[in-house]
């Protein structure tokens, strides 16, 4: 498995290792979590139903390619510039978990999600053995490019921003190679740099080592040399699991459990649709190994933003730098979140916010 794509599946993989939700013990009160799901997920509907008259809040299924690829725009003035999100995992859609962090964007931005072909509200009813030929790194950027286009059509605008997160980043960047003439900017979040597992093998040795974690070293000693061709999965996945232990997936959380149960509470998913979507994400990721991706561009013909948390250790925070150090671009910001790790958007979103509207908002406004 080429490094690079060893890198995005990080997310992805882990979704294998997630454990069963627990169960309550007998004679403990209830939880909150015993509201019924439709009621909760009402009350959050109604919380963020965008109410201005030139708002926009869309749900619905876009044909690409013969699949059903289900979008979600949301803002509240259809003047603003428009944010197309591309999600990672691979498989893994931010569709679902978007009302935790949007809603003080939608003031300024008009967001758009969608979910790629086979997961998300794609995986119910979906014909894998059909879909698995098509589902390539190559298909997926014509797909991104497919959406974009249905955007600019549906919302009237010429151009868009492009947002790529985690794996999404590889996507987004080829979409702004195919089609710069759409775009205002890309940002990268959690951004892909290519040579994060090299890295990351040895900074997690050595933070076992300074905290004095004979486990880690030893779990980490037995899957050496790291990472190399052929290496099964679960090399991934124990990598991941102390990139978590040591901040480097949520800051100051040591697994992101509650990052992948977000769509639990989704007033855009239903019941049937959380229900499949691990399996939905497990199978994309076994289904994409070892088919390729694109080398990183290092010249762009428009402004590029990066957000990277410094506590990454999904997309390490320290080779991504580096990455962005080769890049040209008309502009280029590399900005770090001191106290975020993989989910900044999450961790800290209200600086999050500030990034988008200091740095990538004005780019959508300024003459080209």
């Amino acid at each position: 498995m080429p490094t690079s794509l060893v890198v995005v599946l990080a997310l992805a993989v882990a979704l294998v290792a997630l454990p069963p939700a627990p169960t309550r013990a007998q004679g403990t009160p209830p939880a909150a979590a015993t509201v019924p799901r439709d009621s909760l997920v009402a009350r959050l509907a109604d919380l963020r139903r965008i109410h201005t008259p030139t708002g926009i809040e869309l749900l619905e299924p876009v044909r690409i390619d013969g699949t059903t690829q289900w979008v979600n725009v949301r803002g509240k003035h259809r003047d603003n510039p428009v944010i197309v999100m591309i999600h990672g995992g691979p498989g893994t859609p931010t569709l679902s978990s978007a009302w935790a962090y949007q809603a003080p964007w939608e003031d300024f931005f008009t967001v758009v999600h969608y979910d790629q072909r086979g997961v998300g509200k794609n995986a119910v009813g979906a014909d894998r053995d059909a879909l698995a030929p098509t589902l390539t790194f190559d298909r997926l950027v014509l797909d991104a490019e497919a959406m974009v286009a249905w955007v600019r059509q549906r919302l009237g605008v010429e151009k868009v921003i492009v947002m790529g997160y985690s794996y999404g980043t590889m996507l987004g960047m080829a979409l702004v190679q195919r089609r710069p003439e759409w775009v205002h900017a890309y940002v990268g979040v959690g951004q892909v740099s290519g040579s994060g597992d090299d890295y990351l093998y040895r900074k997690l040795r050595a933070l076992a080592t300074e905290t004095g974690n004979r486990e880690a070293l030893r779990e980490l000693d037995s899957i050496a040399p790291y990472p190399r061709p052929g290496a099964p999965v679960s090399t991934v996945l124990l990598t991941r699991k102390w990139a978590r232990l040591f901040n480097g997936g949520w800051y100051g959380k040591p697994t992101l459990d509650l990052l992948f149960s977000l769509p639990e509470w989704a007033p855009e998913y239903t019941a049937a649709d959380v229900a499949e979507q691990r399996a939905a994400t497990q199978w994309t990721t076994r289904t994409l190994v070892g088919r390729g991706g694109t080398p990183l561009p290092t010249t762009f013909a428009v402004p590029v933003v990066i957000v990277q948390g410094k506590h990454d250790l999904h997309t390490p925070y320290e080779p991504a730098r580096d990455y962005v150090d080769r890049i040209t671009a008309p502009r280029k910001r590399f900005v770090t979140l001191d106290w975020s790790a993989h989910v900044p958007f999450l961790e800290e979103p209200g600086r999050f916010l500030q990034v988008l509207l200091d740095e990538v908002r004005p780019l959508a406004f300024a003459p080209r």
